[in-house]
């Protein structure tokens, strides 16, 4: 049965590096970075916020097609309370084509999630704009979303947690195997 997995967890934990690294490994799966698909949305720099909404609703669409033709899909996308489309709009997608949802949401310790977002080279301009107001030292936005999501995942009680701190990305690439694999063996 194909499956969505919904990687959660705050910017900079390695959601889309992981997200990427899982796809290579598995021919067929998609990795869709919505973050990405806003990009290719005129206004994203303007409103990127507005831009996202639209490509989450591009990406629902795209995640139908690709679990109905009976591929996985692989979802890098941070969740929490605060969002206006909030998962389970992705969680009923799947479920809809058949497929199976599974949220893993990637976990890190506030002052090595500082570190690694001030150790992140952005890949493309969507990103660089998303470190910036990351990094913008007059925000609070880093500590609202880490609260927003801590929030959010309380309500979540089937989603798998997998805490990152102090772990590389191979290792955190076994742990997320090994959830999908136990995960697997339970359907």
């Amino acid at each position: 049965m194909a499956r969505l997995i919904h990687l959660n967890g705050p910017s900079g934990v390695g959601k889309s590096t992981l997200a990427r690294r899982y796809a290579d490994e598995n021919p067929g799966t998609l990795a869709l970075d919505l973050d990405a698909l806003a990009g290719f949305i005129g206004g994203w720099r303007q409103d990127f916020f507005a831009a996202l909404e639209m490509a989450r609703g591009h990406g629902r669409e795209l995640v139908v097609r690709h679990l109905r033709q009976g591929h996985d899909v692989i979802l890098p996308q941070l969740v929490t309370v605060d969002d206006r489309d909030p998962d389970p709009a992705f969680e009923n997608a799947a479920l809809g084509a058949g497929a199976t949802y599974l949220e893993v949401a990637l976990l890190i310790d506030a002052r090595e999630h500082r570190r690694r977002l001030r150790g992140k080279r952005p890949a493309n301009d969507v990103e660089a704009q998303l470190q910036a107001m990351l990094e913008d030292s007059e925000s609070d936005l880093v500590a609202r979303i880490r609260g927003h999501l801590d929030e959010y995942l309380a309500r979540r009680p089937h989603a798998i947690r997998l805490d990152t701190t102090g772990v590389g990305e191979d290792e955190s690439y076994v742990l997320l195997l090994k959830a999908l694999d136990a995960a697997q063996t339970r359907e």
